[in-house]
């Protein structure tokens, strides 16, 4: 998610595309002109009025796909802690407007710019991570970060691409427009831009995972022996977690762990397994396990924290973020095309090295965690003891190891659990599903102290 400033990021990396897109076509005979976003009241015009392309924001609504997508932030208790961080979405309308100094400069500077545009339907991660660069002409640094830490460059990182869409006003309403802005009309084309995703990061409470269904949930009635149409292109079609230790059933992978593909025409000349995660610039690429045929393949996913293990890889620990991942295979054949299969999604989840250990510091106590995979300077992590939340400071680089004050967890006298949550993924908590009834890891568990 992004930040209050993703608005004047929007604005800013529309304005940077468009500024280089004009200087890359060259209008050099034109003569000198400006991208600007200012209010068209404030814009010179008349006989000194200069080449320009003016991007105003002159309307925010409420994007109506995500406007439920949470729940409600506290309960009917008004309790200090929030339940959910609901996210802010909204969708920007722009009036793209050219001014010019002589004759058809203006619609020069308004063809080229819709030209942009609509060869740039979308705002890459890439254009907005450039365009926001500290080292980017355009002044950035009139963005500066909000008292919650969040930047105006944590707009490449929220989940909703950002769309731009034309709207083609009719002369009554682009005059309309225009009487309320109180300023001389010029030609004008308006977009909208969409979605934009500001969300909190304050701390929310966690609920604990159910343990147990209770006798009336049975689930929902399917029927059997129907099967789908052999598939005609290479295809994943069932994706299984083999934990390292056999007898564990995981709902999310950990480094050292075997993925299990099920699928179709999954043989070729040399297959691998590519792994994309957003904070990747190049994807990971690892070799299929021995064995390996057309319907069933496996992967091992590497680690770097037991030497011990077949799975053992320097710097993955460090090179694997935890969070939410797509595989797809690569099928590379002499003489013939690359070919892909379909992408599946799957998440692996921060475990910790050793049980957390409860200390004492200054002014209360302390909970130290060691886990693997590291966490990443621009990874959202949070730590629950017990469902409350600890505040977690701001991470500078790649780190396997935290240490937090306690002072907000509630005491209890039994053993609660604790939770790890990097980039959205939780820390396996059930280890053991074959247990009856099933039980928290005791290895993951601490005393709070009153």
């Amino acid at each position: 998610m992004s930040s209050p400033l993703a608005i004047a990021a929007v604005t800013a990396t529309i304005c940077d595309l468009l500024n280089n897109g004009l200087i890359d076509n060259d209008l050099a005979p034109l003569g000198s002109f400006s991208v600007t976003a200012l209010p068209p009241d404030r814009i010179e015009t008349g006989n000194n009025e200069p080449n320009r392309l003016n991007l105003f924001l002159y309307q925010v609504t409420p994007n109506s796909g995500w406007r439920n997508e949470c729940l409600p932030s506290r309960d009917s208790h008004n309790q200090a802690v929030r339940l959910t961080n609901p996210p802010l979405a909204l969708d920007l309308h722009y009036m793209l407007t050219a001014y010019g100094s002589a004759d058809w400069a203006a619609e020069i500077l308004l063809g080229y710019a819709m030209e942009l545009l609509h060869n740039l339907p979308v705002l890459s991660r890439q254009d907005i991570l450039t365009a926001l660069s500290p080292t980017n002409p355009i002044s950035v640094t009139l963005i500066p970060p909000d008292p919650q830490g969040r930047k105006a460059i944590d707009l490449a990182n929220q989940i909703e691409q950002v769309k731009i869409t034309p709207h083609y006003l009719s002369a009554e309403e682009l005059s309309r427009l225009w009487t309320s802005m109180q300023a001389r009309y010029r030609p004008t084309m308006v977009y909208q831009v969409s979605t934009i995703l500001i969300q909190g990061v304050r701390p929310v409470r966690s609920p604990l995972p159910v343990l147990t269904r209770g006798p009336e949930d049975c689930g929902v009635n399917s029927q059997t022996g129907i099967s789908a149409p052999a598939p005609s292109l290479p295809t994943l079609l069932v994706l299984r977690i083999l934990p390292v230790v056999a007898t564990e059933q995981l709902l999310d992978a950990e480094l050292g762990d075997t993925l299990e593909f099920d699928g179709a025409l999954l043989d070729g000349g040399t297959v691998s397994a590519e792994f994309h995660h957003p904070l990747l610039t190049a994807p990971n690429l690892l070799p299929l396990e021995p064995g390996a045929t057309a319907s069933l393949v496996r992967v091992l996913l590497p680690q770097s924290h037991n030497v011990a293990l077949p799975s053992f890889v320097a710097n993955a620990d460090q090179d694997w973020p935890a969070g939410i991942y797509s595989v797809s295979l690569k099928i590379e054949r002499p003489g013939k095309p690359t070919r892909f299969t379909n992408e599946m999604p799957f998440a692996v989840a921060p475990r910790f090295l050793v049980p957390p250990a409860v200390g004492a510091a200054a002014g209360g106590t302390q909970l130290t965690v060691q886990f693997f995979p590291q966490v990443w300077p621009t990874q959202p992590v949070e730590v629950f003891v017990g469902g409350d939340p600890l505040p977690v400071a701001s991470i500078a680089a790649k780190i396997g190891t935290l240490t937090l004050s306690m002072k907000s967890v509630t005491p209890s006298e039994e053993k609660v659990p604790v939770i790890l949550r990097i980039g959205g993924v939780d820390s396996q908590l059930v280890r053991d599903r074959t247990a009856q009834p099933p039980r928290f890891d005791s290895q993951q568990t601490v005393s709070v102290p009153v």
